[in-house]
């Protein structure tokens, strides 16, 4: 399907249909420092109402918007999340790594992004990283400090099947999807054991409408990642998946 195409297609209401089929990978990570705030707020800026992001917990137990299992890339220093306290990330810049405009950008704390996604309405996908594997502890401290936060509006995520398990226990109530790079060979138990509202796949996996419709019949939607290309997005749009992750959203 070519650019025209799409024009035609769908027309002028074609950005406003995106715009509502679009989630801001780790906020619009591609012209921004990932998980950081002014990533968040580009996206807002942008029309974008769903972010995914990434939450980590540390040794001391706080929970940190962060995707690595060490600092390194998006921060100085070489400790493994796992083994970090709050003071490690702290003062760390988030920012200098993307360019020396965005110097000063702070690793938030998830109450932090909590309260400001509440201010603006905006969507959040929380992806748990659990490194350490201390997945029943993530569990248990995001549950809890979710039902804190009882208006806004989240959905959990994580590709460690034993973690989403244990968040049903904890907290039932909150929406939960599985995150997958193969396709899922136990759909049912997905749907039965886990419960989970959604699938998140690699946009690879996704090549005919039955990828899609096999999920659908279960009552599963399908969210896909990462696309940054327009075109690959209307086409999985067509193929039925319902929204798709994207690092530079504002160009789809």
């Amino acid at each position: 399907m070519s650019w025209k195409t799409i024009v035609c297609k769908y027309g002028n209401n074609m950005n406003q249909l995106c715009k509502e089929k679009i989630i801001a990978h780790r906020g619009l990570s591609g012209s921004y420092p990932e998980n950081t705030l002014i990533a968040f707020e580009a996206a807002k800026n942008a029309g974008i109402d769903w972010i995914e992001t990434d939450i980590s917990m540390l040794a001391d137990e706080t929970l940190i918007v962060f995707h690595d299992e060490a600092q390194g890339r998006t921060v100085a220093g070489d400790k493994l999340v796992a083994d970090a306290k709050w003071e490690d990330f702290q003062n760390a810049d988030a920012g200098l790594w993307k360019g020396e405009q965005f110097i000063g950008q702070k690793v938030l704390r998830l109450e932090t992004l909590i309260s400001w996604a509440e201010m603006h309405d905006m969507v959040l996908i929380l992806e748990m990283k659990c490194h350490g594997n201390r997945e029943y502890r993530s569990a248990e401290l995001l549950a809890s400090a979710l039902r804190k936060r009882p208006k806004a509006n989240i959905i959990v995520s994580s590709f460690d099947i034993d973690f989403l398990g244990y968040f049903r226990m904890f907290a039932p109530h909150i929406p939960r999807a599985s995150i997958h790079n193969f396709f899922p060979k136990d759909i049912y138990f997905l749907k039965t054991e886990l419960a989970i509202e959604a699938v998140h796949l690699d946009s690879d996996l996704i090549a005919a409408s039955t990828d899609v419709t096999v999920f659908h019949q279960q009552g599963i939607k399908i969210r896909a990642w990462t696309v940054n290309d327009p075109i690959r997005a209307m086409d999985l749009f067509d193929l039925g998946v319902d929204m798709v992750m994207s690092d530079y959203p504002e160009r789809i």
